[in-house]
């Protein structure tokens, strides 16, 4: 089975975080990049299936030359090749627009990605890139097992408790919800290892794409602010009655 886990950079330990001048965005101090949560544990269950299934896996991440930091980390933990795109992107909809292309020039049986990235919130990525691919997909997937050569079984959330089994013929694209692997400790010596292996990039070019096709479309920041104090606490002091008396009538007040 051929596997591709589409992995996102994301900052990692942020300090000094403020609104930017204009009110658009954030501002802060990173001092390296982490794999998104969500991706990684999308990675464990490609590494899970492997072990189950055989077969080999592809991490693949869009971003400059310091995102290749969390695809050594997928090579430490399993992958067996990495690709980078280089190209900068944050809107939804041109990153699905990206790994489409990225995606249609790669030969694979699943596409594993996460639900959601702790950047943008979006939960839209992998669903459009689905979409934009005509692949059969899942998302909040929570269990996946193969179902013969060209198909596979899988349990996604549907909320409050309940979950649905459906069969996915292949390829298939799942979002992969948090929790389904857990996460596991990688050495510093597999580490050291992972960081001597190469990892392939492609432009935009290589990729069939131009500069104009990743200018982001509908998605825009209106507005960043911290969240505005709606009331404060006040102590009630006095007598027990006292006290329950001027609480009822708060509680009567708010009603």
């Amino acid at each position: 089975m051929k596997i591709v886990v589409c992995c996102k950079a994301v900052p990692g330990a942020v300090t000094d975080v403020e609104v930017a001048p204009g009110g658009k965005a954030l501002q802060f101090q990173s001092q390296f990049q982490a794999m998104n949560e969500c991706d990684e544990y999308a990675l464990e269950e490609a590494c899970a299936l492997k072990r189950a299934y055989g077969g080999e896996i592809t991490a693949l991440a869009m971003g400059p030359i310091t995102t290749q930091d969390i695809l050594y980390l997928a090579l430490a933990k399993g992958a067996d090749q990495a690709l980078r795109i280089d190209v900068r992107v944050q809107d939804p909809q041109v990153a699905s627009t990206v790994l489409a292309a990225a995606l249609g020039k790669m030969e694979f049986d699943l596409v594993l990605t996460g639900t959601q990235s702790r950047d943008t919130l979006a939960s839209f990525v992998g669903v459009a890139a689905a979409a934009r691919l005509g692949l059969p997909f899942a998302f909040a997937v929570t269990e996946v097992e193969k179902d013969g050569e060209q198909s596979i079984k899988v349990r996604k959330e549907l909320g409050g408790g309940r979950f649905a089994d459906i069969r996915l013929g292949l390829p298939a694209l799942l979002c992969v919800q948090t929790g389904i692997q857990p996460l596991n400790f990688v050495p510093p010596g597999r580490m050291l290892r992972a960081r001597a292996q190469p990892i392939r990039s492609l432009s935009l070019t290589e990729l069939g794409l131009t500069e104009e096709e990743i200018v982001p479309r509908g998605y825009r920041y209106q507005s960043v602010s911290p969240p505005e104090r709606v009331g404060r606490v006040r102590f009630l002091e006095g007598a027990t009655p006292e006290i329950a008396a001027a609480l009822l009538a708060r509680i009567r007040a708010a009603l």
